[in-house]
């Protein structure tokens, strides 16, 4: 059985982004109108905000559910209270982050970013089309002054409590 957690609906609430919870009647038109709904059978919007309701952290946090979101905002467009899932996904995103739920793709991004300056690192044929163009070299990016941002920001310790 999960255990529930009462204060949960009020800590997605109070994270930045995540007032969208409050707003939430169940109807369900935001998974109706979901595009990622339609093609992965285990995002369901509306049910994530009931798990958020219920106080179901661990059974939120526990698997890719918050991952899946594309932050397209139809179910903002379809909310007939104005709540927004898509926002609301930002900040679980964030509290799993904190809990060290990061998936393997982003967190190969994350230390990407911290290491390099950049999320993806110009591939050689990128650098060859690049010229061909004329674009000319790739721009530099000041990788110490990223990391310096980073570090004070905490990323660089969010990003080591992944997997």
């Amino acid at each position: 059985m999960s255990h529930l957690e009462a204060h949960f609906m009020h800590d997605v609430a109070n994270t930045p982004r995540g007032s969208g919870v409050l707003a939430c009647i169940q109807c369900g038109r935001c998974t109706n109108s979901c595009p990622v709904a339609r093609i992965v059978e285990e995002h369901n919007p509306r049910k994530l905000m009931e798990m958020i309701i219920l106080g179901l952290r661990s059974d939120l946090f526990g698997g890719q559910l918050p991952w899946y979101c594309l932050s397209c905002f139809t179910c903002l467009d379809r909310c007939p209270q104005g709540g927004d899932v898509g926002e609301t996904m930002f900040a679980i995103r964030n509290l799993a982050v904190k809990e060290g739920n990061i998936p393997d793709g982003i967190l190969v991004q994350a230390k990407s970013l911290f290491e390099n300056g950049r999320v993806v690192v110009a591939s050689r044929m990128a650098l060859v089309q690049r010229e061909r163009h004329g674009l000319g070299e790739e721009p530099s990016v000041d990788v110490e002054a990223v990391q310096k941002i980073l570090k004070k920001t905490r990323f660089d310790k969010l990003i080591s409590k992944g997997k």
